[in-house]
């Protein structure tokens, strides 16, 4: 009785599936990329994406019979559900073989009722980003220009799915206007080397400014990952891109009212690394490795850097501890001897948001020998929001081990730890802390004193002695000012029974934390 529609249900699918045409899909093949149906079919478990508005496009009738299909352009918004190792996910992409993704009415609807569908079903929300933002030409077929808003429902969904489910977004192309929003709004996001982000591209640039720079130079990855920090990750190729995608969520709940899962891969708790002994150098003005020491106290191949080029001062990873998730803090002394630098205190702040929205506890070892000082350091407002980014740790409510390894001094030094829910501290024999560094304090202290004398290289040698033998952190943990000092060998024993109490604690916390999670 309905065969006809049937026929036609399928015909309108087909048109669909085939995107921008043959010609356009060739062309993106060309270019060596995917189509966003080939991203999504590579993400997904076999057969289990389904799609939602598989039929919104813009349709063309016959001007005589007008039940006639003449055409359809499909609406370049795809998205859907899909499982990845068994988990739901919703997932949206956008078909840049279609007018190169540009945005219109269609594409704004998806969009809030993409977010809408996620944030309804608490599932993670995964954004592949191809496209070039609004165009010009939509006035011409409305008649009429809009004012630039939001519904307020889209707009509230969007901002409140941030504080709800885990958001990813990575770009695969050029990302402008909208497309640059979504990939921002996203609790991890990637670019994949040779895609683009700009607020406005080359030609806006050139109109609006007389500036002329090349898409790379503007926008490029280095740009954005080793420089801005609009980006955490760089993926080689898209395959790459997509995998460092599952590889985030697997350490993620699916929401703020679940906690993350265990792996069953499972490392020994009770293994030492005998070079954990030696890892920290006696001369307090050497570098050493920290990711060789985070190697050996986490689960072995566990770590997943984000936002390694960028703040590089300052680690953050997720990684695993006797199989559960944990967010992962360091300070490598390799770069600017690990100080807190006012490229740090975003990526410090947006990790440690994230960790807390998903109950992820957090290991914090820090060798932090405070705020970085000069004109640069001043010109770029450290204080300030180096300040604003150790808010962060104190309004956290999630678990935190901190290790002292060597250096902890001032406000910065202040930053790494809090005395909210379930703090736990620990300190290898190496760490020296206070307000400020003796080397300098000493002098800047006793500088009449020092000058004064008649040999002030050996009385500044004096009161080194002097204040280092104070410094020890044994006459700190005699005030019980340290809980406890350990031998580094003991580190990853002692942390795999803190995260099983850690993990305890937080499972009473459970929950949305809506205090503002930052993009």
């Amino acid at each position: 009785m309905w065969q006809k529609e049937i026929e036609e249900l399928e015909n309108r699918k087909r048109i669909a599936y085939k995107m921008g045409g043959e010609n356009n899909v060739n062309k993106h093949h060309e270019k060596g990329k995917m189509t966003v149906r080939e991203r999504i079919a590579a993400l997904a478990d076999k057969k289990s994406f389904f799609e939602r508005g598989i039929l919104t496009g813009v349709a063309r009738y016959d001007e005589e019979d007008k039940s006639k299909l003449l055409d359809v352009t499909p609406c370049p918004f795809i998205m859907g559900i899909l499982k990845i190792e068994g988990q739901r996910v919703a997932v949206h992409g956008d078909d840049y073989t279609i007018k190169g993704a540009s945005v219109g009415r269609l594409y704004k609807e998806k969009a809030s009722y993409f977010a809408k569908m996620a944030r309804s079903l608490k599932i993670p929300a995964i954004r592949l980003i191809e496209g070039a933002g609004g165009s010009i030409k939509e006035i011409l077929e409305q008649g009429f220009t809009e004012l630039p808003k939001g519904t307020q429902e889209g707009t509230q969904n969007q901002v409140e799915m941030m504080s709800e489910i885990p958001v990813v977004a990575a770009s695969f192309g050029s990302a402008a206007g909208i497309a640059a929003k979504y990939l921002v709004q996203s609790h991890f996001s990637i670019m994949v080397k040779g895609s683009h982000v700009f607020v406005g591209g080359p030609p806006l640039l050139k109109w609006a400014v007389g500036q002329d720079y090349t898409k790379e130079e503007l926008g490029g990855y280095k740009v954005h990952s080793y420089v801005s920090g609009v980006v955490d990750n760089v993926a080689e190729d898209e395959v790459d891109a997509l995998n460092q995608i599952k590889t985030f969520l697997s350490y993620l709940p699916p929401n703020a009212w679940e906690m993350p899962k265990r792996s069953d891969q499972l490392d020994d708790p009770n293994r030492k690394e005998e070079e954990l002994l030696t890892s920290i150098p006696k001369d307090m003005k050497k570098t050493y490795n920290i990711r060789k020491i985070l190697r050996m106290v986490l689960d072995k191949d566990s770590i997943f850097e984000i936002g390694k080029f960028q703040g590089r001062s300052q680690i953050t990873a997720l990684a695993r501890i006797n199989g559960y998730p944990v967010g992962v803090l360091a300070n490598d002394t390799m770069q600017m001897a690990g100080v807190f630098n006012y490229d740090v205190s975003e990526k410090f702040q947006r990790f440690i948001d994230m960790c807390d929205t998903f109950h992820i506890p957090i290991i914090n070892f820090v060798d932090q020998p405070g705020f970085a000082i000069g004109k640069e350091s001043e010109l770029n407002g450290t204080i300030r929001k180096g300040v604003r980014a150790s808010f962060s740790i104190v309004q956290s409510t999630i678990p935190i081990s901190v290790i002292y390894l060597r250096k902890c001094f001032g406000v910065a030094g202040a930053a790494q730890t809090t005395g909210t829910n379930f703090s736990w501290q620990y300190a290898w024999p190496s760490a020296v802390w206070g307000n400020i560094p003796i080397e300098g304090g000493v002098y800047a202290a006793h500088k009449f004193e020092i000058e004064s004398a008649k040999d002030p290289e050996t009385y500044l040698k004096k009161l080194h002695s002097l204040y280092r033998a104070i410094q020890s952190p044994f006459r700190t943990a005699e005030k019980f000012g340290i809980e406890d000092i350990i031998d580094p060998r003991e580190t990853r024993p002692l942390l795999c029974e803190w995260i099983e109490m850690a993990y305890a604690v937080e499972r009473t916390n459970i929950g949305p934390k809506y205090r503002g999670m930052r993009i």
